[in-house]
């Protein structure tokens, strides 16, 4: 199976303050996010990703604005992986197990 295309994660900078995700800045991650890596769900492996997923969740150190920590997602698959690692979901031909994982 293919590798999907996200950035390898990255952990913030302890020193900086904390950045918020959102606004427009958040929307131009986005775009970068989707332009750089593509529009297949790295989450998935569906083709539609419409946000960017936080390969380290923003609640255990990952950096907020960096490209390295982003990886495309399909919204609801963002919001249902919450903060939760994402090698707990077993990746298959159609993605539905992404959905039946706990």
């Amino acid at each position: 199976m293919a590798q999907l295309r996200r950035g390898p994660g990255l952990l913030a900078d302890p020193s900086m303050p904390r950045e918020q995700w959102g606004g427009r800045k958040a929307q131009q991650y986005v775009k970068l996010t989707l332009s750089t890596y593509g529009t297949v769900c790295w989450l998935c492996g569906l083709p539609g990703a419409n946000s960017a997923d936080h390969v380290i969740p923003r609640s255990k150190g990952g950096a907020v604005f960096h490209l390295d920590n982003l990886g495309p997602a399909h919204k609801h698959c963002n919001e249902s992986r919450g903060n939760r690692p994402a090698e707990t979901f077993a990746l298959i031909e159609d993605g539905t197990q992404f959905f039946s994982s706990a």
